[in-house]
């Protein structure tokens, strides 16, 4: 605490604190005709909106820099002895894209005034970042679907994009880095979403009548931004101007006009309904004069609109307890409810579960479950939306030498926003409130010419309640969505406070930067997610897999086994699973099921930097610099925190080398947790070596081309998923136990009763309420932290040649390259070792697969040779004559491809009496593989990585009247272990094999080879005064001026996709495999009508699915199958925008637009590989998508008044 509160003494000391990411900057040289240099010019730049000027000299070498500039209009004028005062008007500069403007001196009288013709220019000549930066115009002027201008960012070369609001991890990965490492700023002040890190995020909503400017850097950032390895977007609020201006608005989008989903047409439903309404209005004025200015901005959102959703639900078939399987030949086959009681229990079906089965409406979608039990439903129902967004800004000059600028920006949102339904007919599963508000305020001084000041202070507070409907415990059936509401209700309040300042030097030839940040972030959360316990008919949870439930039937094709499995287990009403949920308190105090957890989550980031600019010439740019980050470990602030006894990390670590020294895993030791405050350790260790260079070479032989190359280091964002894992399993406090699998039979599995009734004696008893809690021997499923972590970090470089034309246009071809390191990435710390046998040398994989492989082959036992590794471990295994190999080999034979079950038999002497417990058959008794206490704990680990590179293409037009096109394109390859994000699930993104990681290296999720980009904003150059019928009179002016056309395009080459295995689990407890592609040539594209294995069509990736299935098999012991070996579908959308102004007659500055707008101009339906049918356990449906990836068209009409 105290090395903390000196870092924080330090920090309010320095004179300067970090991020100018609201502000600009303009330089150039001052040259005579002959271009000799002129020093001491006096310089001027005014702003044209309110009048403020600063004034400096240019210095011996004839440089100027105007630093720490809001971004606006500008004009500058320039005055030297001997020569004519120059004049460069209208000078458009953007946030945080450092600007150069040369100029050139006549000779003459310095009363005479010369407009000197020169723009900004669109090269960076000072350093290796890469972005682009939109004006207001633009912004306001392009069709944006979801008003986002973060989502701006998306429109930028090697950004990645699904659709607008998706949480998908791939949706916003850029240049290869993941989804939630891009940084936000609003004014200089973060607005980043801290819960979800979620992309194209900004927790206050910036509309876009409110953002003077956008801009972004996707790739090597300098040492004053860079908070995260992603990219760095920073916009700023308008301000008022000495003009009176505002606007008058209102976008109406309507069901008449909007086209209907794919599959909702396909599966005879009627389009959603679509009523939305935008309205607002905005002004800006002086209250003084060059003084004192006011800005606001008010825009309300209502939709009176039908949202869709899916559910799997049991066939009419299943809900008279009668299934079908397909067998080896292809024919279907029927199990009855006679067929069930004589095979498998004299009880039957369960006449309690085939009662709620009646609950569930007619099936209508053939492309989801198996296509034979489990069924398809596809609906939509009403989903209303009120959305309120207030917005504010002040400035102030607070001298009359324009030396200290004062600038305070208020923001405020109420969001009502209710969710799908269960089923129609039901109220809501949930109801979304937000009332996010923000407050930021900035100091800008001047103290020198040469020295300034930019301090920012801001509050951005999320409030969110997400009110779920369910409040009690249930009974849920496997492969089938309930038919009733789960979701279960979370408050979140969370204030960030950011206190930053930069301070700017010249020096000659240099610009010094150096500063820091502080931020102080609490996460106030009450949660009744983990507050129920609950209990689930689950056929994996059985002896043998339930292995049992498909025993009689001989003739079942082996794809059709796990959903077998899970539809039998439901008919017959086997609860097997029980997921007991027991929340203490640190103190002790017991709370009841079903009352909230309340958590009081804390964090705090310091940064500090550095950072020199030295134009060594007028050619030659140096810019270095370094930043050094500390983020001490999130804390729970009212003491509810606990700690393994043993890091995680250097447990897992030591059963591997338990493992490779041929000892039993009984010698890891157990796992217990104390308290933070009574011995307990911090969530993580404080990091305090993250040290992130930056260095960037820019060449200019002229002032229209630049060579730039760089290099730059960065520290990733993380916490906010280790706290939501902590938040619901920290043993002690939250205590999530799971009664053992593969202990309950067909015969001994409790029946289901009733949906909210869960069966006495299923649920493990609680665990004392005292410290240390030790975590019972109950071979659990969970989640932990692995208290080992490192900040993960990226090293980024790039090389780019860049060419402006002098007709506006730009170009640049870039080379971009990332390297991943120390990745956050789960995996299981309690995954069965890969137990070595000194005696022979030989590993567990590698005997295990040379049994699993005859087993496929079916040897029979007798043909079975014995194996030095099952001789030497297990001597004693020798019941029925048979060798301990032979042995073996049954259990495995008995669990084909569900090896780690087979392994569990083995090693805990499942099935084998007393010969493995009694050390009478092998030499290192129980559990030499597993741990008793865990059969699968996935925690966040710093191990991951991996890498990209890409070319890069960028071509840019500015106009002279503010119109724009850019165009971009990128060819890329992106390679890592796992591409998941933090926030996804604990079962998500998981390392399956952590003792072989590098089998997981494949393509990204978010690889996509090929990514195209545009966007366009043009006025049609006919009307008076324009190039075309100038002199025209106004009444055709009417007609045939005023007209504008703008666009949004993008276009990817199609995402990676794996095949996987449901239901069996061959290397990981917990986690399926993807299947092993065997290396028969498979033929994907996109078959809108393809023919599945029963006979339904529909979209899907293969042109044989049935061949395309031949092509992939189960995997062997340890080994991971084939990662994103298939390609699906990529992104194609055209959005338009096609506009019409009129000039008010009383006044040509007040003008009204109308406008129509396009979003999927072309109803193009593109599919989601991730909704995409893959698991060679479901033939009759493999192969088959089930949505989109975007939307249908959709119009928009639109009106505005603008003067």
């Amino acid at each position: 605490m105290k090395q903390l509160l000196t870092i924080s003494l330090i920090l309010f000391a320095l004179p300067a604190l970090v991020f100018s990411q609201a502000t600009t900057q303009v330089s150039g040289v001052v040259t005579d005709p002959t271009g000799a240099v002129i020093p001491a010019a006096a310089l001027d730049l005014e702003n044209l909106d309110t009048g403020v000027v600063r004034k400096m000299n240019s210095d011996a070498s004839g440089n100027y820099a105007f630093l720490q500039v809001v971004p606006g209009r500008y004009r500058i004028t320039v005055k030297a002895n001997g020569f004519r005062t120059a004049t460069v008007n209208d000078v458009q500069l953007l946030v945080n894209n450092p600007a150069t403007i040369n100029i050139k001196l006549e000779v003459g009288q310095i009363n005479e005034v010369v407009a000197v013709t020169a723009e900004a220019q669109m090269l960076n000549t000072t350093d290796s970042s890469i972005g682009n930066a939109i004006s207001n115009k633009p912004i306001i002027q392009l069709p944006l679907n979801a008003r986002n201008i973060v989502g701006l960012l998306a429109l930028q070369p090697g950004v990645v994009y699904t659709r607008d609001g998706d949480t998908d991890s791939r949706n916003g990965a850029v240049n290869g880095g993941k989804s939630d490492q891009a940084n936000v700023t609003l004014d200089g002040v973060d607005v980043n979403d801290q819960m979800d890190r979620n992309a194209f995020t900004s927790v206050l909503r910036v509309t876009p009548d409110s953002v003077q400017e956008f801009r972004v850097v996707t790739l090597n950032a300098t040492a004053d931004q860079g908070r995260s390895s992603g990219a760095q977007v920073a916009m700023v609020t308008k301000s008022g101007t000495n003009e009176l201006h505002g606007s008058l608005y209102w976008y109406h989008r309507n069901t008449i006009t909007t086209a209907n989903d794919f599959f909702l047409n396909a599966s005879g439903v009627a389009r959603q309904k679509l009523i939305r309404n935008i309205y607002g209005a905005s002004m800006g004025g002086p209250i003084i004069k060059n003084r004192f200015f006011l800005f606001g901005n008010y825009e309300g959102r209502k939709d009176a609109r039908d949202g869709q959703a899916t559910r799997t639900i049991p066939s009419m078939n299943m809900r008279q307890g009668i299934l079908q399987y397909r067998r080896t030949n292809g024919t279907i086959a029927t199990v009855t409810p006679t067929d069930i009681a004589n095979l498998l229990d004299p009880r039957g079906v369960n006449q309690a579960a085939l009662r709620d089965m009646q609950k569930y409406p007619v099936p209508n979608d053939t492309s989801l479950g198996d296509g034979l039990n489990f069924v398809g439903f596809r609906f939509t129902a009403p989903t209303p939306l009120r959305w309120n967004n207030y917005i504010a800004r002040a400035d102030y000059l607070l001298d009359s030498s324009n030396k200290h600028t004062l600038f305070v920006r208020g923001n405020l949102q109420n969001d009502n926003e209710q969710g799908m339904p269960q089923l129609p007919g039901l109220p809501a599963n949930n109801v979304t409130l937000r009332n996010n508000k923000g407050i930021a305020t900035g100091l800008t001084s001047l103290f020198r010419s040469n020295l300034i000041s930019n301090f920012r202070y801001g509050l951005t507070r999320v409030g969110a309640e997400d009110s779920g409907i369910n409040n009690f415990s249930f009974v849920s059936l496997r492969g089938m969505d309930p038919f009733f509401g789960t979701a279960r209700s979370l408050a979140t309040i969370v204030p960030v406070h950011t206190v930053a300042e930069d301070m700017n030097w010249i020096k000659g030839s240099h610009t010094v930067q150096f500063g820091g940040v502080f931020r102080h972030i609490s996460n106030r959360r009450v949660n009744y997610r983990t507050s129920f316990s609950g209990a689930s008919a689950n056929a994996s949870w059985l002896v043998g897999s339930g292995s049992g439930l498909n025993a009689p039937f001989t003739d079942m094709a082996s794809t059709q086994i796990t959903q077998f499995r899970w539809a039998m287990a439901d008919v017959m009403g086997l609860v097997t699973q029980g997921n007991a949920q027991y929340n203490y308190l640190v103190d002790g105090t017991v709370l009841a099921n079903g009352a909230p957890v309340l958590r009081n989550f804390r964090s705090d980031e310091y940064e500090f930097y550095v950072q020199d600019t030295w134009k060594i010439n007028r050619q030659i740019t140096l810019t270095a610099g370094i930043r050094y980050s500390l983020m001490p470990p999130i804390y729970e602030a009212d003491g509810q925190q606990v700690s393994p006894n043993i890091p995680i990390g250097d447990w897992f670590n030591m059963r591997g080398g338990l493992a490779q020294q041929g000892r039993s895993q009984m010698e890891a030791g157990r796992i217990s947790f104390v308290p933070r405050d009574k011995g307990g350790r911090d969530l993580y260790a404080f990091h305090k070596k993250n040290w992130a260079p930056r260095i960037a070479l820019a060449y200019s032989p002229n002032t229209r081309t630049t060579m730039r190359a760089g290099w730059g280091m960065f520290y990733d964002i993380f916490g906010s998923g280790l706290m939501r894992t902590f938040d619901a399993t920290a043993f002690g406090l939250s205590n999530a136990l799971t009664n053992p699998a593969a202990v309950l039979t067909i015969q001994t599995a409790p029946r289901y009763t009733a949906m909210d009734q869960i069966p006495a004696g299923l649920l493990p008893p609680p665990p004392p309420a005292s410290f240390p809690a030790v975590y019972p021997d109950l071979f659990a499923i969970t989640n932990g932290l692995d208290d080992t972590l490192v900040p993960p970090y990226t090293m980024t470089m790039n090389y780019s040649l860049a060419h402006e034309f002098t007709s506006g246009w730009f170009i640049q071809g870039s080379y971009v390259g990332r390297l991943s390191r120390r990745s956050l990435i789960r995996r299981d710390a309690a995954m069965p070792t890969d137990l070595k046998d000194p005696a022979s040398g030989m590993t567990y994989f590698d005997a295990a697969t040379i049994l699993a492989r005859q087993v496929v082959a079916g040897v029979p036992t007798a043909n079975v040779q014995r194996l030095p590794y099952w001789e030497n471990l297990y001597p004693g295994f020798t019941a029925g004559g048979l060798s301990p190999t032979q042995n073996v080999y049954n259990r495995f034979r008995a669990n084909q491809y569900d090896w780690t079950y087979a392994l569990y038999q083995i090693d805990t002497g499942a099935g084998q009496g007393n010969c493995v417990a009694a050390n009478r058959c092998s030499r290192l008794g129980p559990y030499a593989f597993y741990h008793p206490q865990f059969s699968y704990l996935s925690v966040f680990s710093s191990v991951g990585g991996g890498n990209y590179h890409a070319a890069q293409l960028n071509v840019r037009k500015r106009y002279s009247n503010g119109d724009v096109l850019d165009f971009n394109y990128t060819y890329g390859k992106s390679i890592d272990l796992r591409s998941n994000t933090e926030r996804v699930g604990t079962s998500t993104g998981v390392l399956w094999n952590p003792w072989q990681p590098g089998l997981m290296k494949g393509v990204s999720d978010y690889d996509t080879t090929h990514l195209f980009s545009a966007l366009g904003v043009y006025n049609l150059p006919v009307g008076k005064g324009k190039r075309f019928g100038s002199a025209m009179p106004g009444w055709a002016d009417a007609i045939v001026g005023g007209w504008q056309l703008s666009g949004l395009w993008r276009w990817s080459s199609g995402f990676p996709i794996s095949v996987f295995e449901t239901g069996l689990w061959p290397t990981n407890w917990n986690n399926n495999n993807w299947a092993l592609w065997t290396g028969v040539p498979v033929e994907t594209g996109r078959y809108k009508n393809m023919t599945s294995a029963a006979g339904t069509s529909g979209p899907g990736l293969f042109r044989d699915p049935e061949r395309a299935l031949a092509a992939f098999d189960f995997e062997m012991p340890g080994g991971i199958g084939t990662r994103n070996g298939l390609r699906g579908d990529g992104v194609f959308n055209i959005d338009l925008n096609v506009a019409k102004r009129f000039l008010m007659p009383y006044k040509e500055s007040h003008s009204v637009q109308i406008r129509w707008e396009v979003f999927n101009l072309t109803n193009t339906a593109r599919f989601d590989v991730n909704s995409l049918s893959l698991d060679i356990s479901s033939a009759n449906t493999f192969g088959r998508y089930s949505s989109t990836i975007g939307e249908p068209r959709i119009m928009q009409f639109g009106i505005r008044y603008e003067w």
